[in-house]
């Protein structure tokens, strides 16, 4: 069986051909075009989906398609104020992470938004962090601050731009290294222990010095666990097989 697992996300959207457990093939797209994914995703016998942008989620079309969150659960446990809140990419990652890592780690998540996902010993998502990513905040110095230009972020050749873009490019690289710097101290610090950390993201390979483990396809990987733990529970019902959380 083909399962085609996506990540739609704010900006991009992220999909994956998997034969059990091996990924066969991964391409993104713009969110906005989500509805071209649709005939692409024809060769696949089942499609699971993650979702964080509700308007791009209503063009995705299967007749065997299922979302994560309504038709199967995250195969991590959720120990938070409000899991109703919880992005479903979070858990994705979070479940993916905890397969891999075998205990408590942290997954950093740069994209849109930069996200600290915190994994319990235990098994439980108990948390984190979001900050704007280095894209968005570019948007935001150019959109709120008159004279400033548009500055695609990548690493800067040196800490002190200049020119204008530079100086913007410098200023999100190196936000961007304390906030990942701060945010693994204080996760080990609250933890009391040196948990290991996953980097994944669309940014993330430029911060790949910070991470024990750096896997672009983190996301689809914790859809596809968590969609196939649910129906390996479902086919084995009275087994004893695990149930996803």
């Amino acid at each position: 069986m083909i399962l085609a697992c996506v990540d739609i996300g704010n900006t991009r959207s992220h999909v994956g051909l998997y034969r059990r457990a091996r990924l066969l093939r991964r391409w993104s797209v713009a969110t906005g075009s989500v509805r071209s994914l649709n005939r692409a995703l024809r060769a696949a016998d089942a499609v699971a989906a993650a979702s964080v942008c509700p308007s791009a989620s209503r063009k995705l079309r299967h007749s065997a398609l299922r979302w994560m969150g309504r038709d199967f659960p995250a195969a991590i446990r959720v120990d938070v104020d409000r899991p109703s809140e919880v992005g479903m990419d979070r858990l994705a990652n979070a479940a993916a992470a905890f397969a891999r890592m075998g205990g408590a780690c942290l997954v950093v998540d740069l994209g849109t938004a930069i996200t600290f996902d915190v994994v319990a010993a235990g098994g439980a998502f108990v948390g984190g962090a979001i900050a704007p990513g280095m894209d968005l905040a570019s948007r935001a110095l150019f959109e709120y601050a008159a004279l400033l230009p548009k500055v695609r972020p990548r690493r800067p050749e040196r800490f002190i731009g200049r020119r204008t873009e530079s100086n913007i490019r410098s200023g999100l690289y190196w936000a961007t290294v304390g906030l990942i710097e701060a945010g693994i101290r204080e996760v080990r610090r609250e933890l009391r222990r040196r948990v290991p950390v996953v980097g994944t993201g669309g940014d993330s390979a430029a911060f790949r010095r910070f991470f024990d483990a750096w896997v672009p396809t983190l996301t689809l990987e914790g859809i596809r666990i968590s969609h196939d733990i649910h129906r390996g529970s479902d086919d084995g019902a009275g087994t004893g097989r695990h149930r996803g959380h």
